[in-house]
């Protein structure tokens, strides 16, 4: 096992550690009012500037969160970790607001069990929904000015392990399970700013998730050509029960003061079972192994069939398309130079080009109008490569520091709504090593 490989591990477990309590950090919307919070990406840094196109990935150091079937190719074993920076605009009527937020995004490793029996296991640890708003507002309640301020944070985590194998040729398939935990907190101000005669009320909430969700994938690959692989890609997960349990408090406080006078009321929830819904999806891929790819994906979560929170916008089915692919010059596995600086002069015709177009329609919603997005992104995978010989028999590991850009537009700034103008700057990293060798001579 490579030292400097397992050093990576334990940096990025402790990172990820530090910024699980960090949630709020990682989105800034107000489109996550009232619900669980935007869905995270699930796939990985290069597969997201390929527009999210991943249910269709089948290779030695790589495999796909979305699709268990995927983890059947594993020849290697491979570490898989990202974040990202965004830069926000916010823009409703003639008035903007600026931000920047950013996040650790993932944290997964992929295992082959049987590289004969192409059988493969995988270990993820991410966000299934972020969610983080502050919406002011003014009202005249009795000829008296109110300010009342929503705001919250949180989301909800996931652990995820799967399994996949092929069972025929050129046929695979995967299982996998999520285990959901997390918190949400929401508060409401209601603030007598101008009169200090009247204590200002804050009412506070704070939920608890916990649950597990099912996924199951498969994968068919064959040839059009010699050189030209096809790969047909389908996952679902079905409708799931979340145990969520919240604990309420009501305050009062001065304003001009800034200090709280009593706590009015507090609530100690029951457990109640909310739904997951069902979700599925599809990819249908073109390329030539380590030289390009083009890909589509399509998927579907029926949250239309969920009952949204209380007294807020109804839930829509969330629907996302996809549109991306890489290509790179040379195929670093087949190449071969004789020394260190006729292969560096050659290097950037290894780079990988991530590209990839998706739009996608939220679950989430305001004023009854569900609310969509669009992004592009373009990114780079710029290869470290690795030789080595076991028992005289040579390998060649490339492993990738992926570094991309993605401007995504959210909402649209017309009848009082906002439109959300996201720049991101994404840096992920794909490693990859060769674990657990068995010997033929002791």
């Amino acid at each position: 096992m490579n030292r400097n490989f397992v050093i990576l591990l334990l940096s990025s477990l402790l990172v990820l550690a530090s910024t699980e309590q960090s949630a709020a950090q990682a989105v800034s919307s107000p489109y996550t009012f009232g619900s669980y919070g935007l869905m995270e990406p699930q796939g990985f840094m290069h597969q997201q500037f390929m527009g999210g196109l991943s249910s269709t990935v089948q290779s030695k150091g790589d495999y796909s969160v979305v699709n268990p079937a995927s983890l059947h190719a594993l020849e290697q074993t491979t570490l898989q970790t990202g974040s990202y920076l965004n830069f926000i605009n916010q823009r409703a009527g003639d008035k903007e607001n600026d931000e920047i937020t950013g996040d650790f995004g993932y944290f997964g490793m992929g295992f082959p069990i049987s590289v004969k029996n192409k059988i493969g296991f995988s270990a993820n640890i991410n966000r299934l929904t972020d969610l983080a708003y502050s919406i002011p507002g003014t009202a005249v309640e009795d000829s008296i000015n109110v300010t009342n301020l929503f705001s919250g944070h949180g989301g909800i985590n996931q652990f995820r392990v799967g399994l996949g194998a092929a069972v025929f040729k050129n046929f695979s398939v995967g299982i996998s399970a999520s285990f959901l935990s997390g918190n949400i907190q929401t508060q409401f101000d209601k603030q007598f700013q101008e009169n200090k005669e009247l204590y200002s009320v804050r009412n506070e909430a704070i939920s608890y998730y916990s649950g597990v969700k099912w996924n199951a994938g498969v994968q068919y690959a064959g040839r059009i050509r010699k050189k030209t692989k096809f790969t047909i890609g389908l996952h679902a997960s079905p409708q799931s029960t979340v145990t969520v349990s919240t604990d309420e408090q009501s305050l009062t406080y001065s304003y001009t003061g800034n200090y709280f006078i009593d706590t009015v009321s507090t609530k100690t929830g029951e457990e109640l079972q909310r739904n997951m819904p069902l979700e599925y999806g599809g990819a249908l891929s073109l390329g030539a192994e380590n030289k390009w790819l083009v890909g589509v994906e399509y998927n579907r979560g029926k949250w239309a069939d969920i009952t949204a929170f209380r007294n807020s916008n109804p839930f829509f089915d969330q629907q996302t398309f996809t549109i991306g692919g890489y290509f790179q010059l040379i195929d670093e596995m087949n190449s071969s130079y004789p020394n260190f600086s006729e292969k560096a002069r050659d290097y950037f015709k290894f780079t990988r080009i991530y590209w990839g177009l998706r739009s996608q329609a939220n679950y989430t919603g305001v004023v009854g109008s569900q609310v969509n997005e669009m992004a592009v992104s373009l990114g780079f995978g710029f290869p470290i490569t690795r030789v080595y010989a076991i028992e005289g028999e040579k390998y060649k590991m490339i492993s990738r520091v992926n570094l991309g850009f993605e401007y995504l537009i959210r909402g649209e700034n017309v009848d009082g709504m906002i439109q959300e103008n996201i720049f991101g700057i994404k840096l992920g990293l794909t490693l990859t090593d060769k674990w657990f060798n068995k010997r033929k001579y002791q």
